[in-house]
């Protein structure tokens, strides 16, 4: 074979062996494409997936548990009853507590004592009746029944009890003050029914010796 020859079939080897190569990429190629294809188009439905709706899943909701009820309800007191009306006279905003004192001639003054005492009652009535104006609360309501008893004031006394009794009807304080000024005006029945009536609520040892000492003075 001539050398002509010989290169002549190299070449037409190289060539066919390029154009294999050519035809195996191109396979190659072609059968990637298609796996693509399908991949992205049957995908869905191979992993289970609607990619027109991806619905959330559905959580069931939890209920909530049930609220249970106390075995013991609290107690609901009523506030210290009403005061009959030809018993103690309305309710006034005083100015003066003890220097508007009857039956004295008009020039005549208090003794420099009782004065200074009068003085001071009428400051503290002043700075407990604005502290009520501003914060009206049981506090500040029976602190000014407290401060009418120690002055023995039993109508306003009994007033101020009943208007801390509103904001706490279970403390037996208020009902306590007003049992006392109705004692002292004069009135034990009403004292005593007042605590029996706060004792069948609630039980309170101060409460159960007043009215011990109450029955006993009968």
């Amino acid at each position: 074979m001539t050398p002509n020859r010989f290169l002549d079939l190299e070449k037409r080897c190289a060539k066919l062996r390029k154009k294999r190569m050519m035809r195996i990429l191109g396979f190659c190629l072609v059968s990637f494409c298609v796996t693509t294809a399908l991949l992205y188009l049957y995908r869905p439905a191979w992993f289970g997936v609607n990619d027109s709706k991806i619905e959330a899943p559905i959580v069931a909701p939890v209920a909530k548990p049930a609220e249970t009820t106390p075995l013991i309800a609290p107690v609901s007191v009523p506030p210290i009853e009403a005061i009959a009306l030809n018993e103690v006279a309305a309710s006034k905003e005083k100015k003066v507590l003890f220097l508007g004192v009857s039956g004295l001639p008009h020039k005549a003054s208090l003794p420099e004592k009782e004065s200074e005492e009068a003085l001071r009652a009428l400051e503290e009535e002043r700075k407990l009746g604005e502290a009520f104006a501003k914060v009206p609360d049981f506090k500040n309501a029976y602190a000014l029944a407290a401060f009418y008893f120690h002055l023995h004031a039993y109508q306003e006394t009994i007033l101020w009890a009943q208007k801390a009794s509103t904001y706490d009807t279970r403390s037996p304080l208020p009902r306590l003050l007003y049992a006392k000024a109705k004692f002292h005006l004069g009135y034990p029945q009403e004292a005593i029914s007042s605590l029996e009536l706060f004792l069948s609520y609630i039980k309170s040892p101060e409460v159960e010796a007043l009215l011990t000492f109450y029955k006993g003075q009968q």
